[in-house]
């Protein structure tokens, strides 16, 4: 009995020496150790930048949370420079401190600290008079630290943060750079296409610092919205989330020739299929397409009878946008066209909305719309004293395909040509509401 209880006390040796070794082979060096080496590569890296560190800064991840260019310095003694341009702490001028201190710090990992108060940095967490102000970090974990690339996240609010060793010595020019990136991508309420891991989605408002997602081919408004701060960089964006549970692609770079956003991990943005895209923005009934007719003799005929029923051939159409506005619109589930123009009799502005309803389809090959029928007595009305007004309506009826107007490749949705019989000009973003 004696002997079998030695052999089992035996085996258990074994055992546990043998996950020794298997712990010494894993972990071959104590624990703090480890630590101390992770904290001495923190502070190599980021004190080798001889440029400094563009940082896409984001403060937390709430729903009105956005991305903020920084560009740090950090030197060996421990100070830190931080310089900034942005809206919400420095009244969009450039403020660099160059008065406080850095440190990095073990805390079940290597920590980001910055120690003593920064006006620029800490403007974001100061509590201000409401106890909360911009919810921002100043104490950060350190994920990820290569000379080519650091990733941060926030101790308290968990937000991303991106930085990358500065190319631009030039700071001026470095924010100046970022800010024609924001307007060259999200100057007109974008939407893109974000097709990732063989995934589509659509990501809109960047304008407004955060991207919504919705997914692909469905009105933008069918999904409560999810938000993902978005940063905008001299040659892209950097985002703080990913769009996936298992994919966090956190920089894109602008490819301008062929008008998309691209990761190094493959996802892409882009314009997409516009003539998805298309029936997907106008859907949302607060944004319609405003619809350029310019040149067509069937507009022209339109204002002529306009004045002539005025009977005042000095009647000119006021200018509203390209002349009048035209737009297609989606209300209470059926596809809408609205002609608004204005005109003058006499010395007074007149007004008339027209209205008329529409049958449209879609696929990925293109876009139909068919018959235009008055929606309301004020159209009947007005069609009774003014026939033309019904030619107007059907030169949007046809087949066409969707493709981008020049300049607009990556923002699509501002505008883009409806491609058929004839050719017309689209332009989003109109807040026009029935």
């Amino acid at each position: 009995m004696k002997a079998k209880y030695l052999v089992i006390i035996g085996l258990l040796a074994a055992t546990f020496a043998a996950c020794s070794r298997d712990e010494e082979s894993l972990f071959d060096k104590p624990a703090a150790i480890r630590a101390q080496e992770a904290i001495d590569n923190a502070f190599d890296v980021l004190t080798s930048a001889e440029n400094g560190w563009e940082m896409a800064y984001f403060p937390n991840l709430e729903a009105s949370a956005k991305g903020y260019n920084m560009v740090l310095k950090f030197s060996k003694n421990g100070n830190v420079s931080v310089t900034a341009k942005n809206s919400a702490t420095t009244n969009n001028k450039i403020m660099t401190d160059t008065a406080s201190t850095w440190a990095v710090k073990s805390d079940y990992g290597p920590i980001l600290t910055f120690d003593t108060y920064n006006d620029v940095f800490h403007a974001f967490s100061d509590p201000k008079e409401n106890g909360a102000g911009l919810l921002g970090d100043y104490e950060f974990l350190i994920l990820k630290a290569t000379p080519e690339l650091v990733l941060l996240k926030g101790k308290k609010h968990s937000a991303y943060t991106v930085m990358r060793p500065m190319k631009n010595t030039d700071l001026a020019a470095y924010f100046t750079a970022c800010e024609k990136m924001q307007s060259k991508l999200f100057g007109n309420n974008n939407i893109v296409t974000l097709t990732q891991g063989g995934k589509k989605m659509y990501l809109y408002n960047g304008a407004e610092g955060q991207f919504q997602s919705a997914a692909y081919g469905s009105p933008l408004v069918a999904e409560a919205a999810t938000y993902h701060p978005v940063c905008a960089t001299e040659d892209g964006i950097i985002v703080s989330m990913g769009f996936g549970e298992d994919i966090h692609d956190h920089i894109f770079y602008y490819n301008e020739e062929k008008g998309e956003l691209k990761s190094e991990q493959g996802a892409v943005m882009n314009a997409g299929n516009l003539n998805v895209l298309f029936g997907a923005y106008f859907t949302d009934n607060a944004l319609g397409w405003a619809v350029d007719y310019a040149g067509q003799e069937a507009v022209e005929e339109l204002l002529s009878a306009v004045n002539t029923a005025m009977n005042n051939t000095s009647a000119k159409m006021k200018v509203m946008g390209y002349g009048y506005k035209q737009s297609l619109n989606m209300y209470e589930g059926g596809y809408f066209l609205l002609i608004n123009f204005t005109y003058k009799q006499g010395k007074k502005n007149q007004e008339k909305k027209l209205v008329w309803t529409v049958d449209l389809t879609q696929d990925e090959s293109g876009i139909t719309v068919a018959n235009a029928v008055p929606y309301d007595e004020n159209t009947k009305t007005f069609l009774q004293q003014i026939p033309a007004a019904q030619a107007v309506a059907d030169l949007m009826l046809g087949s066409y395909s969707a493709t981008p107007l020049e300049g607009y490749l990556f923002n699509a949705a501002a505008g883009m040509k409806l491609v058929g019989e004839k050719e017309l000009v689209v332009r989003g973003a109109n807040n026009i509401k029935m």
